[in-house]
């Protein structure tokens, strides 16, 4: 938040004067907007973390405290407002493809947590992405709002075919389901399978059997690291009145098939764990850390036992905390992933340049290439010389026999 209402107030600062003391002179207007540009892209803290990509990673961060349900603003013309500022901020950006990784890994989670303070806001600030990225840009963006309003027609049309089949058991209370299209969501499914309990697994073939009786040939994949529910506890009692104490329990999809073997047994260990829910143990590790720092379990050792004394001020409880190590693993697989695709996005552009020119000198196809390259990110030199080597050994182009500069289009 600090970084973005600084750059906000540099700029609009430095606007007021151009704009008062040299009457938008488009001279000064010019140098203004390259001064910016300047200190957007290389300031104290792009140096500190050695990356221009940082700027575009915090302003997509600055975004999604914005959207968020949690925001402070809840002001829909001060939302509208800073959104101004945001793009304001985004127009000086050379990485725009950073800000587009992160901004859709942080949408794609508002909206799977249902956390967007406002579908209008969201709305307005993909309409002003479109506008100067333009549709391709946002295509991925628009095709997850269409694949929230197709999932909500999609469980009502499973809630009538439940409702039709009332005589059946009744495994869980409310039971949802989103189905996104995959290649539109930054969501990979685990190759883990997550082996749940049979109160969670009748309720996902019972949904599983519907979904193929209206879409044949589609494969489903869950992501239970995304999923979430409530859970009903009963195990503690009220040391007043020593009657059960009813708690509500928000968890995450491996916590609730965690705390459901305490059905079973008061003390499970993590041999157990990893047998019946078939995970490793270094995905149930952290896991199990965050329901020992709520103190829902006691570890002794690899044995985790149920905690008959546990008490929380709240009767629902929120113990879907993000785990630190995940989070910052998250931000350096996504700089990872953006650094894969500028390779192949490179290889595409020198490609089409020499598919349309057939024969290009060295130095043209450079300067060619970065100019097409700009709208995107802003790449080194040694980068689009390291994939003009990857697209000679493909056998996509040729050095010209008999010179050092030129390269020949193989179709």
């Amino acid at each position: 938040m600090l970084f973005v209402n600084c750059l906000l107030t540099t700029h609009g600062n430095f606007t007021s004067m151009v704009e008062k003391a040299f009457k938008s002179d488009p001279s000064f207007v010019e140098a203004l907007d390259r001064a910016c540009r300047k200190f957007v892209n290389h300031n104290a803290v792009t140096q500190k973390y050695k990356s221009t990509a940082k700027s575009p990673e915090l302003l997509a961060k600055y975004c999604d405290s914005l959207l968020k349900k949690s925001s402070k603003n809840d002001d829909a013309g001060e939302i509208e407002k800073l959104l101004d500022g945001v793009m304001t901020v985004f127009r000086y950006l050379e990485d725009n493809d950073v800000f587009q990784k992160f901004y859709s890994k942080a949408l794609a989670k508002r909206l799977v947590n249902s956390n967007s303070a406002s579908d209008d806001a969201e709305a307005s600030m993909i309409s002003k992405l479109k506008q100067t990225c333009g549709y391709e840009w946002t295509q991925k963006f628009q095709r997850m709002f269409q694949d929230m309003g197709t999932s909500k027609d999609l469980m009502g049309r499973f809630g009538k075919r439940t409702a039709s089949t009332a005589g059946d058991e009744q495994t869980v209370k409310d039971f949802g389901v989103m189905v996104l299209t995959s290649g539109s969501w930054p969501f990979n499914a685990s190759s883990e399978v997550l082996t749940l309990p049979p109160v969670m697994e009748k309720c996902m073939e019972r949904f599983k059997l519907f979904y193929m009786s209206e879409h044949q040939g589609r494969v489903l994949k869950w992501l239970s690291n995304l999923s979430k529910g409530e859970i009903v506890t009963h195990f503690t009692k009220d040391p007043k009145s020593a009657k059960p104490m009813k708690y509500t329990l928000q968890a995450s999809t491996y916590q609730m098939a965690i705390l459901l073997q305490y059905n079973a047994a008061d003390a499970v260990t993590m041999d157990e764990l990893v047998a019946t829910l078939s995970a490793s143990r270094e995905t149930l590790a952290p896991v199990m850390a965050v329901l020992c720092k709520t103190k829902l379990v006691i570890a002794s050792g690899e044995t985790f036992k149920l905690n008959p004394d546990f008490k929380n001020k709240k009767l629902k409880v929120n113990i879907n905390m993000p785990i630190k190590s995940e989070q910052k693993a998250e931000s350096e697989k996504v700089h990872a992933d953006i650094e894969e695709d500028r390779k192949m996005v490179i290889q595409a552009c020198i490609v089409r340049l020499m598919k349309t020119r057939k024969r290009m000198k060295h130095n043209d196809l450079l300067t060619e290439s970065l100019e097409q390259l700009k709208s995107r990110f802003k790449p080194q030199i040694g980068q689009i010389k390291k994939q003009i080597g990857q697209l000679i050994d493909k056998e996509y182009l040729e050095r010209v026999e008999g010179t050092r500069d030129e390269y020949n289009y193989l179709a």
